[in-house]
């Protein structure tokens, strides 16, 4: 792993091993001189060198970083009650030169994200410090506000929640915390301002991520949108009944790894004779054919409990990354819709996408970018590449001295479960407390069946109830206690063992057991979610124990990127009487296909990023027009400039009340126009995949119809806003502008566009014809 030069004593002998670390330099004199100071020189000491530091505005290096290090130590020691660690510190400055670091669970990340933080706003820079939700925005805002106060720095936190004048004073303040979600709403939300002082936002400059991982790879390339009611109805064809009624044998085949359903020559041919006259592989079937793949998709591929719940009277996706309900969330509307339908419900009102931002172009339009996780060395060439960031870890303060079992492998889903079980019911008997770490809903709750029927009592952890979090992760670490759950990724809290508050006797007697065992039942689809649920084990040097539990019927060992593998029904041949494969180097096999797996997923997303980023061009463009025509009284009049009727709208109206309305006809054509286009490109991005039946290169040819789609588009809207301008009538001194057609959207809401987790519904298309066409 790469550091900046001057900080290569602070880290590691050997770049990247954490056992030959060593600490040296500014910050170990820096915590030698605050342990002194605390009887010494005190609080006083601290704030003067902190004010000395906020009038002299120079990067945080040598003696200054020192002094800030030393401060920072006392101070945090004074308001917060914690004395920052040395490795916290260490994380600290590390993150100052603009170097991502990963700490374990239980280091102490959201002192450290206020240790960086703190810094950058003494020296003037407004600081965004994001997070995975609003829950962890606002806790770690009233937590760590304290401290800021005795840097003399203001603070604040912005949730879903705050209104636009609570929003607009929370920016205000030189730290201000927020989930990476609600920033890109409410960047949004500017962007559709229609006066220069409706914005609540401030430019950006420092962002500071927690999570950054699962920030800036996984959720990179998800859209967050604004939407509004449609200006025209929208259409589509009811297939639900259809899809219901076909059989999974001969009407429909479902490829090994689950993420793509074709219908079978037997299913086009039920399909052409429902709907006679209609070639679905031709053009004008297109439509009902990509219909018919979002509704068998939904009936085949998304499974209640798994990839969401129904709970009032809703379907809320759950996210596979978390394990919670992601609230904001919702698929593309084709297949939100086929679920609701699917499942009964009201579907969730649709409408036309005003704009949208993706989460990576979000994060890369702040100065400077840091942050921290638990597990982000394992994507450090990804964030190198992506973002120009460097990433390395910082050593635990304590070793960790948890043990990581061998995996143990089973020919069967229901084999693995059942020794789950015994694992965890052993584990119990004993008093040792366990965290056991499932899939999904379905299965967090099946497992507490099962062990419930055992006489084991167990807490359940899961997006049905993941506001009772912090109560259930509280207790997780007592004697006995068995804590069933999904996801642990971004929880925000430790498992203490002995319970939350507990005294020494009471840690001690659950060290004794072995402090936590945390069981795995099957591996996620990135080691980096396996990793994070094996390090709530071991937390600051306490005793521990992780195993993971799998199978070859599972996800990891069952699609189709390992074929060639040698992993399948084969091996269960080696299996023992209780299903247990004994075959030597599986697991390394295992984690072969985990990583082939993970990396078509960066793959995707990769493929999803050239899509998009000619569009954040095109936005970049507008945007500069839209404020030229905000900012500037004689930008908004230059398209109107010709019409007869701007000098009669001036001696009715005067020239201040003629400038605005002309701002606001040109800002309504200007997002038309750009909701058109965004509507545009999405049809032809599901469609341009046919392409490849031509050998063309699809996104070559998407990239050229943008461009072609966008040429004259500013022009287009400011003809489009002269008609409008022209059919303006004045009345009792108001210009109408409802009755020339300026109606904006009466209501605007914002949510989180999730990929479609099976691929483009076009693909599945091409899939199909390319096998229809013997290609």
């Amino acid at each position: 792993m790469r550091f900046p030069q001057q900080f290569k004593n602070w880290l590691f002998n050997t770049p990247g091993v954490a056992d030959t670390a060593i600490f040296t330099g500014e910050v170990g004199r820096a915590a030698k001189r605050a342990d002194e100071a605390t009887e010494r020189e005190g609080l006083a000491q601290a704030r003067k060198t902190i004010k000395q530091l906020a009038a002299d505005n120079k990067p945080w290096t040598g003696q200054r970083l020192e002094d800030y290090l030393f401060s920072a130590r006392v101070l945090a020691g004074r308001a917060l009650a914690m004395v920052p660690f040395d490795t916290q510190l260490l994380a600290a400055a590390t993150m100052l030169q603009g170097t991502v670091v990963e700490l374990d669970t239980g280091e102490g990340k959201t002192l450290v994200g206020a240790l960086a933080a703190g810094a950058h706003a003494l020296n003037g820079r407004r600081v965004h410090v994001l997070t995975v939700n609003d829950y962890l925005a606002q806790r770690d805002a009233a937590w760590m506000g304290p401290y800021y106060g005795a840097l003399g720095i203001t603070s604040a936190s912005v949730t879903a929640g705050s209104t636009p004048e609570e929003k607009k004073h929370a920016y205000q303040a030189d730290v201000v915390y927020v989930s990476v979600n609600e920033l890109g709403f409410d960047v949004l939300r500017d962007r559709s301002r229609t006066g220069p002082d409706q914005a609540v936002l401030r430019p950006f400059d420092v962002c500071i991520v927690d999570e950054i991982d699962s920030v800036l790879v996984d959720e990179a390339v998800v859209p967050l949108v604004l939407a509004g009611r449609a200006r025209s109805e929208l259409q589509g064809v009811d297939v639900a009944d259809f899809v219901r009624g076909l059989d999974p044998e001969t009407d429909y085949t479902v490829e090994p790894d689950r993420r793509n359903v074709s219908l079978t020559d037997a299913g086009i041919n039920k399909a052409e004779g429902r709907w006679p006259g209609v070639e679905l592989y031709s053009a004008a079937g297109t439509p009902l054919f990509s219909s018919l793949n979002v509704a068998l998709h939904a009936q085949v591929l998304l499974q209640r409990d798994v990839d969401y719940i129904v709970r009032a009277g809703r379907a809320q996706i759950v996210s596979d990354s978390r394990g919670r309900v992601a609230h904001t969330q919702r698929w593309p509307d084709g297949l939100q819709a086929a679920v609701e339908t699917k499942e009964g419900l009201l579907k969730t009102e649709q409408g036309e996408v005003l704009d949208q931002l993706l989460v990576r172009d979000l994060v890369r339009s702040f100065a400077t970018v840091t942050g921290m996780s638990g597990t982000a060395s394992a994507v450090a060439e990804y964030l190198r590449t992506h973002y120009e960031l460097d990433a390395g870890r910082i050593p635990p303060h304590r070793p960790c001295i948890r043990e990581d079992l061998p995996e143990r492998i089973y020919a069967t889903a229901a084999q693995r479960d059942a020794a789950v079980v015994e694992a965890v019911v052993a584990a119990h008997a004993v008093g040792r407390p366990v965290l056991l770490g499932t899939h999904s809903v379905a299965a967090s709750e099946r497992f507490a069946a099962d062990l419930t029927a055992r006489n084991v009592d167990c807490q359940v952890l899961n997006a049905r109830n993941d506001a009772l979090e912090a109560g259930i992760i509280a207790e997780a670490g007592r004697k006995h206690a068995v804590t069933v759950s999904t996801q642990m990724a971004g929880r925000g809290t430790d498992i203490i063992l002995g319970g939350k508050g507990a005294g020494a006797a009471a840690h001690g007697e659950v060290a004794a057991l072995g402090g936590l065992l945390v069981v795995i039942a099957g591996r996620f689809h990135s080691p980096r979610l396996d990793a994070q649920l094996r390090g709530r084990a071991g937390r600051q040097g306490d005793p521990g124990a992780s195993v993971t539990f799998s199978s070859i019927e599972d996800p990891a060992a069952n699609g189709q990127e390992i074929q060639g593998l040698e992993l399948g029904s084969s091996l269960a041949g080696d299996a023992d009487d209780a299903g247990r494969v004994t075959r030597a180097g599986v697991s390394r096999l295992l984690d072969r296909t985990q990583r082939l797996a993970e990396q078509e997923r960066f793959t995707t997303q990769e493929i999803s990023w050239k899509y998009n980023e000619l569009i954040a061009h095109q936005r970049r463009v507008v945007l500069a027009e839209r404020d030229r025509v905000l900012t500037v009284d004689a930008a908004a009049l230059e398209p109107f400039e010709g019409s007869e009727h701007v000098g009669r709208l001036r001696a009715a109206l005067g020239a201040a009340e003629l400038a605005g309305i002309c701002r606001q006809v040109m800002l309504f054509q200007l997002d038309a126009h750009w909701s058109d286009h965004l509507a545009l490109l999405s049809e032809q991005r599901a469609a341009i995949h046919l392409r490849a039946l031509g050998r063309q290169n699809p996104l070559d040819e998407y990239r050229r119809e943008t461009i072609f789609a966008f040429e004259g588009f500013l022009d287009r809207a400011a003809d489009s806003a002269r008609e409008s301008f022209d059919a303006l009538e004045v009345a009792d001194g108001t210009a109408d502008l409802l009755a020339a057609g300026l109606r904006r959207a009466s209501s605007t809401w914002t949510y989180v566009v999730n990929e479609d987790p099976f691929g483009s519904q076009s693909d599945a298309a091409v899939k199909w014809l390319q096998k229809k066409l013997g290609k």
